[in-house]
């Protein structure tokens, strides 16, 4: 497998954000991790046909293959007979080896440069990070979506501000409560047209604009992390400071944040320390060394006990 053929980067997982992901890719193949320990393997392949098949040739796509960790190697899931199984064994086992040298030098660097962000109706200051991609082309495939705080079938935030003022986070009919209010709390900032835009992030930091009618803006118009801390109203700070420490084990992995903003969310991830033993090797820095290890200690003892 020639070395041109291969590239290894990472992307946001956005709308909801749900941390970073890990992509190393081949002609053929390719590897995905959230965590950089599980490796989903996939293979490109013709698609099968069969020997009625009356449907006309569709191409060749990914299909997944199997996964891989370095400690316990590949485990292949059932494949339809009808694909070149042995081309696909070929093409995995070769990525596989290209991929396992790479494994200490994780995170791989950041690839999605263009950023759209949900800009406030009034100021047009970025309001939150509705989605990224890798190229001018991607930009065009990429709907404008509404701001989501979790998955539709997650119901785990729970926002302590929102308790201490008597509002549960199920009331008989919605069981994600708090994260509903916080989404309509973010897209009402953009307005009834939801205003949005493209960026380019820049290595240096600066921002390019991407979209026609949008003003300048300066470096540091644009929040650290893919939410603003900056609001006016002392509830919606409360519950915005509630989402960034739930998902603060998954912005840990971010690239560029300041040492400021890491020493602040450390302390508040290892409250999660289950989620920041699988995620600590994603992290581009870690600043309190024995807090984290700590913490990874408690989360091998409590998996130990369920056992």
């Amino acid at each position: 497998m020639a070395n041109s053929e291969l590239s290894a980067f990472s992307i946001r997982r956005l709308n909801p954000f749900n941390g970073v992901l890990q992509i190393f890719s081949a002609a053929n193949a390719r590897a995905l991790s959230s965590s950089g320990v599980v490796w989903e393997i996939q293979v490109l392949s013709d698609t099968p046909q069969g020997l009625w098949a009356n449907m006309p040739f569709s191409g060749k796509q990914f299909y997944t293959f199997g996964r891989w960790t370095p400690g316990s190697g590949l485990q292949q899931v059932p494949v339809n007979p009808l694909f070149n199984v042995r081309d696909m064994i070929t093409s995995a086992e070769q990525l596989i080896a290209a991929l396992a040298p790479l494994i200490d030098d994780l995170p791989f660097p950041p690839a999605d440069i263009y950023e759209h962000w949900l800009l406030d109706e009034q100021s047009l200051r970025p309001v939150a990070l509705l989605n990224t991609c890798r190229n001018e082309n991607e930009m065009q495939r990429r709907h404008n979506p509404k701001w989501i705080a979790t998955e539709r079938g997650d119901f785990s935030f729970i926002s302590p501000w929102l308790l201490e003022r008597d509002q549960p986070n199920n009331d008989g009919y919605n069981p994600r409560v708090h994260a509903s209010i916080l989404e309509a709390t973010v897209r009402h900032r953009g307005g009834q047209q939801h205003r949005s835009a493209w960026f380019k992030h820049l290595p240096d930091g600066r921002y390019l604009i991407c979209n026609e009618y949008t003003p300048s803006l300066a470096r540091g118009d644009f929040p650290e992390l893919p939410i603003t801390e900056d609001w006016e109203d002392e509830e919606d700070s409360g519950l915005v400071a509630d989402y960034i420490a739930w998902r603060a084990p998954q912005l840990l992995q971010l690239q560029g944040l300041t040492p400021a903003t890491r020493e602040r969310l450390e302390p508040i991830a290892v409250m999660q320390a289950e989620i920041v033993e699988r995620l600590w090797r994603l992290y581009p820095e870690i600043h309190n060394n024995d807090l984290l290890n700590s913490a990874r200690v408690e989360a091998k003892i409590r998996s130990a006990n369920r056992k």
